[in-house]
Formats: C-alpha cells, sequence, structure tokens
C-alpha cells in the first residue's frame, strides 16, 4: 500500500477533498463536527482526521505554520488522489474589510520562498480556483457572514515582514503593511500564494479562506469571544464549501 513520505498517510485514510489548517488543536476541533471521525496516526507532528460531513467524506490535516510544510502536506495528498482542496485559518486584514469578517483569495502574491518552485516568480499574482472561491463565498453568505474576495500577500519571515517583535522587525514590517496596502492587498498570511502555486502546477483546486482576526495596519486585535465565535463558523463554511 502506498504511503506519503511524512505524514505517513494512505489513499484509503482519506477523503475525497481536504481542509489544510494551520492549528493542530482546530484538527480535534473540526473533527467533533463530522460524521465518523478517524484520527489517522500522528507522524511528524501532522495531525489529520477522516470523517464525513453533507454525506461526502473530507478530510482535515494541520500544518503547524508557513508555505514549506503546507505544500508538503498539499503535494503528498494531490499524490494520493485528492484534487480539492481549502486552507482554512487567521490571517492580518486590510480595509475595507474590518475584524470578524471573512477573507476569501482570488489570488495571491508570493514573497515566500516556495512558490517558485511551483512555477510562480517572487512577487507575481497567482490564481485560485474559480469555482471553490465562489463556493466559499456563497457558503460564507448562507451562514449570515460578511466576506470579501481579494488579493492576499504571502512572507515567511513573521517577525519581520508582518509583525514586529522588536524594533528593527517593526520597522520593516510597518514598510511592508504599507506597500501592501498601496498595492490593493485585502489580507496577509504564511501560506496561501505558496499553496495556489502548488495547486496551479499540480492540476488542483485550491483557494484560502480566513477570518480577520488582526488589523494590517493599527495592529489591533480581534476578541477572544468573537475569535472563538467566528472559528466555528470558519469550520462550518469550509466544509459546506468544499462537499457542496
Amino acid at each position: 500500500m502506498k504511503r506519503a513520505w511524512y505524514s505517513g498517510h494512505s489513499a484509503e485514510e482519506l477523503g475525497d477533498s481536504a481542509i489544510l489548517v494551520g492549528d493542530p488543536d482546530r484538527v480535534d476541533r473540526i473533527g467533533a463536527l463530522l460524521g465518523d471521525p478517524v484520527f489517522l496516526p500522528v507522524k511528524r507532528g501532522l495531525k489529520t482526521v477522516t470523517g464525513t460531513w453533507n454525506g461526502k467524506r473530507v478530510s482535515v490535516a494541520a500544518f503547524g505554520m508557513g508555505a514549506p510544510i503546507a505544500t508538503i502536506v498539499l503535494h503528498e495528498f494531490a499524490d494520493l488522489g485528492i484534487k480539492r482542496f481549502v486552507r482554512i485559518g487567521t490571517a492580518m486584514y486590510f480595509p475595507p474589510a474590518t475584524g470578524g469578517e471573512f477573507l476569501v483569495s482570488d489570488a495571491a502574491i508570493g514573497f515566500d520562498g516556495t512558490s517558485p518552485a511551483y512555477g510562480v516568480p517572487t512577487g507575481q499574482k497567482v490564481a485560485a480556483d474559480p469555482a471553490m472561491v465562489e463556493a466559499l463565498a456563497g457558503a460564507a453568505t448562507a451562514a449570515g457572514e460578511t466576506s470579501h474576495r481579494g488579493l492576499y500577500a504571502t512572507y515567511d519571515a513573521f517577525y519581520r515582514d508582518m509583525f514586529g517583535i522588536d524594533a528593527k522587525g517593526e520597522a520593516r514590517a510597518s514598510a511592508m503593511r504599507a506597500d501592501m496596502n498601496s498595492r490593493g492587498v485585502m489580507a496577509l498570511d504564511m501560506e496561501t500564494a505558496a499553496l495556489l502555486a502548488a495547486g496551479q502546477d499540480l492540476g488542483l483546486a485550491v483557494a484560502t479562506l480566513c477570518y480577520g482576526t488582526v488589523d494590517a495596519l493599527s495592529q489591533e486585535k480581534l476578541g477572544a469571544q468573537a475569535l472563538d465565535n467566528g472559528e466555528t463558523q470558519l469550520f462550518r463554511i469550509a466544509l459546506n464549501a468544499i462537499t457542496g
């Protein structure tokens, strides 16, 4: 039986589509929503659950943080036959989006080190799958939530390019955020561009849905209760979109 190198999974253990998350704890929380959830053996910290939603089998896999491992998980699952992926999580947002709204990737600009390996040069836009984008936006509307479709920008160095934990980082990150805002970027994250690039290269349907939790300009963060409520909606919207 063929098994993936890093995750260790086989095609028989996976669903017909996959949701990729960063935080492994979210696998447990989404798993609690699924019918007949089966938690697969954890290898190298990669946690996966397969269950049913709307009568269809779906897998939810955690990659941790960053484009390199996120694309490894996507590429391994694609090699095992999965063709439809949604990456979900939280993201910094720019106006007109506000905290507590949902951000759907029409496209992304990659400033990460992984996208070029999948044929998208640094700083070049790569599109999300149009049908998946429509499904995510439609599922958000059906759930009574406000969503925005727009451009993501993806970086590797969180504490240099996105958020300043020290004076040097704050100066660089502030300049980067101002530049992205001037280019009409809607959201910042660490994975989307690479996942879209890999999806384009491998012939997959890939898009991102994030919950806006940090104002990229003011650095104001969403409150804990709003974050908890939004996370549950995030799960349900993604599940409805990918199994619809």
